[in-house]
């Protein structure tokens, strides 16, 4: 196995689409960038698929593997879009794993609410990246891109709420309207002056936090 890395940009193509080149090449990175995002979680979502094991079994192996194929399709959807502004679609395992924005999935999960809290804490991060996208697609006058991942963080959302319904126990807001004190998370800092990790993410381990 080759110890060299691809790392040069993606490469342009001619094209008669009325992008200015100049915001064309930039939207083909920030595409790039969604799509190293979306294979990396992709492929962390098979792993729980494969490896996910006790109660409900069954119902996350399926969970899991429904989501890693409605990541495909993403995946698929934003390379397409790439190359349809005349960009080369750098979409391969090794590039991904180089690129992207997604930290690693936990290793050492073994139970399926282990897993849940993992994937939830990394769609999470994908969803808020997808958002930021949007944004970013629009400032550079694609609204056909921005439309796009639009839809993809809509998609995201749903899968989102599926996985976070099996970790949510407690309301964090009362029927009367007055907000319910939380307990804090796990492992957290007493200090009120210290800084608060951002963004909020289930605790990684076997009881769920929230």
């Amino acid at each position: 196995m080759s110890d060299t890395q691809d790392e040069r940009p993606a490469r342009m193509f001619f094209t008669q689409n009325d992008i200015a080149d100049d915001e064309r090449r930039a939207l083909v990175e920030l595409l790039n960038q969604t799509l190293a995002d979306t294979t990396d979680l992709l492929t962390q979502t098979k792993y729980a698929h494969w490896n996910v094991k006790g109660q409900n079994f069954y119902q996350l192996h399926l969970l899991f593997d429904e989501l890693a194929d409605e990541l495909f399709e993403h995946g698929d959807d934003i390379a397409e879009r790439a190359t349809a502004l005349g960009g080369e679609a750098r979409g391969t395992v090794r590039m991904a794993a180089t690129n992207s924005r997604i930290p690693e999935i936990r290793t050492n999960a073994v139970t399926g609410l282990e897993y849940v809290e993992a994937l939830a804490n990394n769609l999470a991060l994908h969803a808020a990246n997808l958002r930021g996208g949007i944004d970013a697609a629009i400032s550079h006058g694609d609204q056909d891109t921005a439309d796009l991942l639009t839809e993809l963080s809509r998609e995201v959302d749903k899968y989102l709420w599926f996985l976070e319904a099996h970790l949510q126990r407690e309301p964090i807001q009362s029927t009367n309207g007055r907000r319910e004190p939380e307990a804090p998370p796990q492992n957290q800092n007493q200090n009120p002056e210290a800084p608060q990790p951002e963004p909020r993410r289930y605790e990684q381990g076997p009881q769920s936090t929230r």
